[in-house]
């Protein structure tokens, strides 16, 4: 996809943002202070609905572009397509408006991507408990491990991405209107289609943790998109027998596991609410994988990359 403006930069950094205003506050003052020079980036914030004061903190900032999604509420992919579409920059960064980036975020992202030769580069998330550990919040945060994903899965979530703008031509834009589960099933399509992805530990971000309705309300969502991402990778599941199985208590040193390496203090009432918590969110998971299946159109009614409608993928190289 080719740049649309006469003013070209290094990189676009695209925040989708719903009912966010305060958290995105936080992450633009991040961005304003990066050790990148300004001029060679643009930041675009595209509004996907919401109702509080978004629109007032982004014009707080100079330099901030505006934009909205109105066709696909709720929809971060069609809010980061929108942005793509509007972008200039050779590289678009993918970056949640919970995800505070640290000074050197972007200059190392971009170094990284340029010294591996990458098509893809998926920055390290560290999650931020704002001095509140709870079980909601340490489950959420094992929900994005940047290093896993890349290394052993082959796959990356748009929490904090880089992504060379060309592959959007290759590979296509998002699946519009989807709510979750569309940057692993992107990712997917563009490394199989020969697209280099690798992990940059030294490009940080920090997210805010969820807490325990918000991460209930995010599995559920998740859950309900996977049996398309299973569809895709002609993956058989039985999903009766994937809930049976989730009702089936797993030993607790899973949840100690769960509850290391944080970099927080999680006291033992945390550890003990975080094992309900997980067996409650499993059910939960397998329940929503039952109604994405069988419950909602096939593929949400919408378009994967490389459907008809968009660019088919070809390879990478």
């Amino acid at each position: 996809m080719t740049p649309n403006k006469t003013i070209r930069h290094e990189a676009s950094i695209l925040i989708p943002v719903y009912n966010d205003a305060e958290e995105l506050e936080t992450v633009l003052t991040g961005l304003g202070s990066q050790t990148i020079d300004s001029s060679c980036f643009e930041i675009i914030v595209i509004d996907n609905g919401s109702n509080d004061h978004v629109r007032k903190v982004v014009d707080s900032f100079d330099g901030v572009r505006y934009l909205q999604e109105i066709e696909y509420l709720e929809s971060p992919y069609s809010s980061r397509n929108r942005g793509i579409e509007a972008s200039s920059g050779d590289v678009i960064v993918l970056l949640d408006s919970t995800c505070k980036p640290e000074r050197d975020w972007l200059e190392k992202g971009l170094k990284c991507m340029k010294g591996q030769k990458a098509d893809i580069v998926s920055s390290k998330v560290k999650f931020d408990f704002r001095d509140d550990v709870t079980a909601g919040k340490v489950y959420d945060s094992n929900n994005i491990s940047s290093e896993f994903s890349v290394n052993k899965n082959g796959v990356a979530k748009t929490a904090s991405l880089f992504v060379r703008r060309d592959l959007f031509d290759r590979v296509g834009l998002f699946p519009e209107g989807v709510r979750s589960g569309a940057d692993v099933r992107w990712v997917s399509a563009a490394t199989t289609a020969g697209c280099k992805l690798v992990y940059c530990d030294d490009s940080v971000a920090w997210k805010k943790a969820r807490t325990w309705s918000q991460s209930i309300k995010k599995q559920w969502r998740v859950g309900k998109g996977q049996p398309a991402i299973w569809r895709e990778n002609n993956q058989s599941v039985n999903f009766y027998k994937k809930l049976g199985s989730h009702f089936i208590p797993f030993h607790p040193r899973r949840v100690i596991k769960l509850a290391a390496g944080k970099g927080v203090n999680v006291s033992k009432g945390v550890k003990i609410r975080l094992y309900f918590f997980t067996y409650f969110i499993r059910i939960l998971m397998a329940a929503a994988n039952i109604y994405g299946e069988w419950f909602l159109p096939k593929d949400n009614g919408v378009s994967s990359p490389g459907a008809p409608g968009q660019k088919k993928t070809s390879p990478c190289k």
